[in-house]
């Protein structure tokens, strides 16, 4: 099904929280609006299977004929076993569609009540293959793909591209198996990246069974086993301290893996007092991090001639009543 949809400005900065106080108010008329086609549940895998859906976001003003791809992977608190693409809202792409420089992409996967790992990856990479095999329909530059998301969001963006050269973990869905998964950049915040190591309960869903059973298995469903200094892209990472789902060690185990492995474009904004839950409370430090992830979409995908920030940023703690 396709929507057109046209939204002022000011909308879209009240949902993306990026007014800035003390900032004088510009009248609505005199603002622009985002104009966008949105086509939603298209299924990736051939079949009819809601799990295995997308919702294609594409302004109407583009700025070039082919637009890069910004891939969205939900996740939520209860790793890979609940959530969809619509949680989000459209939202967190408004901001990318003002422009008109990108198109936006939301997949929906698997839960690990549905299916065993390694279902979520194999449908994130068949998405990715539909994507390439429709460009010309929807005007995407295939070769310009960024996949973005948090938690077990985040763990699928990074194994879409730490296992691109590696066809044992390709799958076989969809009716596009001539296209590759390969992808351009990762935007990764608190996400796990050794399951052996994260454990629990969420983890032994996903493995389907004990986790000292399941060693192997556990192994290949963690990023950190498949970083490699062939398998280069950029990176950019956010965590922080009081991410309770994901501690903050995962991300550095992570982090440290890929400069070792001399990975040249990785970028990792730490957090204090921070966590997936409480970033939304503190919209400074929130818009920092969101500029930061515009300008490595910018410098990666735009090939923009930019620094991407990565500072000293902390969260207020919330007053309690």
């Amino acid at each position: 099904m396709i929507y057109i949809k046209k939204l002022g400005i000011l909308f879209l900065l009240a949902l993306c929280s990026l007014t800035i106080t003390g900032q004088e108010k510009v009248p609505q008329s005199t603002l622009p609006s985002i104009e966008y086609t949105v086509t939603t549940e298209i299924n990736y895998a051939g079949n009819k299977d809601m799990a295995q859906t997308m919702d294609i976001y594409v302004p109407l003003h583009k700025k070039s004929e082919k637009l890069p791809v910004i891939v969205t992977i939900f996740g939520t608190n209860d790793l890979w076993g609940k959530g969809d693409k619509m949680w989000a809202g459209d939202s967190p792409f408004l901001s990318y569609l003002l422009d008109g420089n990108y198109a936006c992409v939301k997949i929906n996967y698997r839960l690990s009540t549905e299916a065993q790992w390694p279902a979520q990856l194999y449908d994130c990479k068949a998405a990715i293959r539909w994507i390439k095999a429709n460009a010309d329909r929807f005007g995407f530059d295939k070769n310009k793909i960024a996949v973005q998301g948090e938690l077990a969001g985040g763990h699928l963006a990074l194994m879409l591209g730490l296992t691109s050269n590696e066809k044992t973990m390709e799958g076989d869905i969809g009716n596009y198996l001539n296209e590759d998964s390969k992808i351009n950049c990762v935007v990764s915040g608190f996400a796990p990246s050794n399951l052996e190591e994260l454990g629990g309960k969420e983890v032994e869903v996903l493995l389907g069974g004990k986790i000292d059973d399941l060693l192997k298995k556990a192994q290949e469903a963690s990023p950190i086993s498949w970083v490699s200094n062939e398998t280069q892209f950029p990176i950019y990472l956010y965590q922080g301290d009081a991410e309770e789902k994901v501690p903050m060690a995962q991300t550095d185990l992570l982090y440290n893996a890929l400069k070792e492995a001399q990975f040249k474009d990785i970028y990792y904004q730490k957090i204090t007092n921070g966590s997936k839950r409480n970033l939304q409370f503190d919209p400074k430090v929130s818009k920092s991090v969101s500029s930061a992830i515009e300008d490595f979409y910018k410098k990666h995908l735009l090939k923009q001639d930019i620094q991407i920030e990565v500072s000293e940023l902390s969260v207020t703690p919330q007053q309690k009543k």
